[in-house]
């Protein structure tokens, strides 16, 4: 058990405190946080708040019970307690507890020289935690994730709705909005027990607000704003875009300059980022979306919806027989997947006026290999131009093998970084709203309860 101690408590012997000292230090305002096993004081830190600021004086353990993650418990739970930075003080020789500080997330500020007597300290600082409550409704996927400081899932909750759409063949925006406004609060409430928080524990509320379906980003961003405005939290608009490359972050800190390659039912565009929450658009669709393609060319080749995973798994099992052309086979960075999705309806067309069999899996194949290798080859052409050695691929289109795959063999054959979202992130989810927020407040992204959602929106830096 953990609770601050009073006059009653009687420290242990050795403690770097008298029983008159520890007395002393309370009258003075300040705190002593004990570590109890039953009633037995084990460890205890020793602490004074400030206006903004707590400075830990010292951190004692009874020798009988070291190095069993008492003194790091009682600081775990300072931290999550605590809305302000907290400043310590370790000998520059005392190479455990800098380690054991480095792993809770004090970062170097100084050196105080001859701070202890002969031997100086580092002065370390903690800042506050950014806990995100973060809303994702932009499509079928009704979504809540609490995110710690932009790269630490406490929490994560996602309602799809894919069984329902899939008798439709693709998502019908009313549905999809009338099942966002029966399930978000209890989806809200799901979240909160699986990070084992409270509302009150939250920092920032952040929401999709574009873009995607009017109806379904309107459900997210009504109850963001209403949980914004109860808690008196800061209200984080996030891009849909921003958070699907975001997610990246998730699985490893990003490096910059990098080239981003968004693949998505939506979307498909190559974004330069030099730095957190900065986004050039190099180029886009001109038509449909990759994952779009992916879909109508399904529902040609009469597979069930959604059709990219389908076409993904038979082309596992063909061949790249079948002549399809090249899509914009050009030296900009756009892409066009209009005339790849005519030229499979064509051919199918074709074989059924001369009654000869389609084989679907080499159809398959042979669609999905002038997909991967026309975003592979302007991809490459980005990193080369620009001088990029780092890569994120994100969207929903991720999670396809073959450009998985595709894109691992390049990079290593290039020798650049390479990251891919693992496929729980690489469909709609709150966890990457979550993180991109993150980085949006620090670069003053915030919104007042005026915020609306939008259908369509280029990804920028405002």
């Amino acid at each position: 058990m953990i609770r601050e101690l009073n006059e009653q408590d009687i420290l242990f012997n050795n403690s770097l405190r008298t029983q008159d000292e520890f007395i002393n230090d309370l009258t003075l305002g300040y705190v002593y946080l004990g570590y109890f096993l039953e009633d037995q004081l084990v460890s205890f830190i020793n602490y004074i708040e400030l206006v903004d600021v707590i400075e830990d004086h010292f951190v004692f353990t009874d020798p009988e019970h070291r190095n069993k993650g008492y003194a790091l418990a009682l600081f775990k739970y300072l931290i999550n307690n605590s809305k302000k930075k907290i400043i310590i003080e370790v000998n520059t020789h005392n190479k455990a507890a800098i380690s054991l500080y480095e792993k809770l997330g004090f970062k170097n500020l100084n050196i105080r020289e001859k701070y202890y007597d002969d031997d100086d300290a580092l002065v370390m600082v903690k800042e506050p935690d950014v806990i995100v409550m973060a809303i994702e409704t932009s499509c079928d996927e009704t979504s809540v994730s609490i995110i710690k400081n932009g790269n630490e899932e406490l929490g994560t909750v996602v309602l799809s709705q894919m069984d329902i759409h899939k008798d439709y063949g693709g998502v019908v925006p009313e549905i999809a909005s009338r099942n966002h406004t029966e399930n978000i609060t209890l989806v809200i409430a799901e979240c909160l027990e699986r990070a084992n928080l409270k509302l009150n524990n939250i920092t920032d509320i952040a929401v999709a607000y574009g873009p995607g379906l009017i109806g379904a980003l309107l459900v997210g961003l009504q109850s963001a704003k209403t949980l914004s405005m109860v808690l008196n939290k800061p209200l984080i608009p996030v891009h849909h875009i921003a958070g699907h490359i975001y997610a990246n972050n998730l699985m490893s800190p990003m490096q910059f300059p990098l080239i981003a390659l968004v693949v998505s039912g939506g979307h498909t565009e190559l974004i330069l980022m030099t730095g957190h929450y900065q986004f050039k658009r190099l180029g886009s669709t001109l038509d449909d979306a990759v994952g779009e393609a992916y879909d109508k060319v399904a529902r040609v080749m009469h597979l069930p919806y959604p059709g990219g995973p389908q076409i993904d798994r038979l082309a596992k099992l063909g061949k790249n027989t079948y002549p399809l052309p090249t899509p914009l086979d050009d030296e900009t960075y756009n892409f066009s997947f209009s005339g790849l999705k005519s030229a499979v309806i064509n051919l199918s067309n074709t074989m059924k006026m001369k009654k000869e069999p389609i084989n679907i899996e080499n159809l398959a194949t042979s669609f999905q290999t002038r997909v991967v290798n026309i975003l592979v080859k302007k991809t490459l052409k980005a990193m080369q131009d620009y001088q990029v050695n780092n890569l994120v691929i994100a969207g929903g289109v991720a999670a396809n093998t073959a450009l998985r795959e595709a894109f691992t063999i390049a990079c290593k054959d290039h020798n650049y970084n390479l990251t891919i979202p693992s496929f729980k992130y690489c469909t709609d989810n709150a966890a990457m709203i979550g993180a991109a927020a993150f980085y949006a407040k620090m670069a003053g992204k915030t919104s007042d309860l005026l915020l609306n959602s939008v259908s369509s929106e280029e990804l920028t830096n405002m």
